[in-house]
């Protein structure tokens, strides 16, 4: 029977394989120029995955020092997740200036409020103000990309395949992660091994989607979804939808005194 550990190894042994292939992927299909701030969080999770297994093998290393460079290392690739994020969201909304423009205060908005509810349960214990604050910044995130697809969707604002398969693969990372600290944490406390598994099984789920993007990109820009209903009343829905969402970015153009300029 495999043991809990040896499913741990094979695990970490597989998503580091995947993030290589994901990195081959986008230096070959230059996507790094297109995303640069998805490309410097898989950057970063590829460091942070070598220096974890570096600090492992290093003997006589006090667990206090591991854990805090473990956890640091973990802040600064949620730090680069959340660009990533805020990158996706201006790659999808950029051709509507006055909705990126509130989209843009709504995000500073959220990290402040992540902030205060984070120094709010901490109480001055700096371990739980690192734990508390990747957490909320990881629902936030969730809810960010949950949001921005349900907007895209109802206003039909072209979401390409890459950018679909980032948005799905980023929420459900961050989805998992608020699961397993939020309402698991206590519950699975004496599985730590198999549940730390788990996690790195749904980041693994992200990789595979990510990976599936990337390889289909040049294809899915080129790609058209035929319409499910006739063309000619598509076209009229559509029209009616588009001429709502150019109203609705006039409006907070004007309100937000967002200056217009070409993308």
């Amino acid at each position: 029977m495999i043991e809990p550990l040896q499913l741990q190894a094979a695990a970490w042994a597989l998503t580091t394989a995947l993030e290589l292939v994901l990195f081959a992927l986008f230096l070959r299909r230059k996507l790094g120029r297109t995303y640069p701030a998805f490309f410097a969080y898989l950057l970063s999770v590829i460091l942070q995955s070598l220096t974890v297994a570096a600090l492992y093998r290093t003997p006589n290393l006090a667990k206090l020092t591991i854990w805090l460079i473990a956890w640091g290392t973990q802040g600064v690739v949620v730090l680069m997740r959340s660009l990533a994020i805020v990158e996706l969201n201006r790659s999808v909304l950029r051709r509507y200036i006055g909705i990126w423009a509130l989209a843009r205060r709504l995000l500073v908005g959220v990290a402040v409020a992540v902030l205060a509810y984070d120094l709010a349960l901490s109480k001055g214990n700096w371990q739980w103000l690192i734990l508390n604050g990747i957490r909320g910044l990881e629902l936030a995130m969730a809810a960010v990309i949950v949001t921005m697809l349900l907007f895209a969707r109802y206003y039909r604002v072209q979401v390409n395949h890459l950018q679909r398969a980032l948005a799905v693969g980023l929420c459900l990372y961050s989805a998992f992660y608020v699961i397993n600290y939020s309402v698991l944490e206590r519950i699975v406390q004496q599985y730590g091994v198999l549940w730390n598994f788990l996690g790195m099984f749904a980041f693994i789920a992200s990789l595979l989607v990510w990976i599936n993007g990337a390889n289909q990109y040049a294809e899915a820009e080129e790609a058209a979804v035929p319409p499910a209903i006739p063309p000619e009343l598509y076209g009229k829905l559509s029209s009616e939808v588009n001429s709502r969402l150019i109203l609705l970015n006039r409006h907070l153009i004007q309100f937000l005194h967002v200056e217009h300029r070409s993308q």
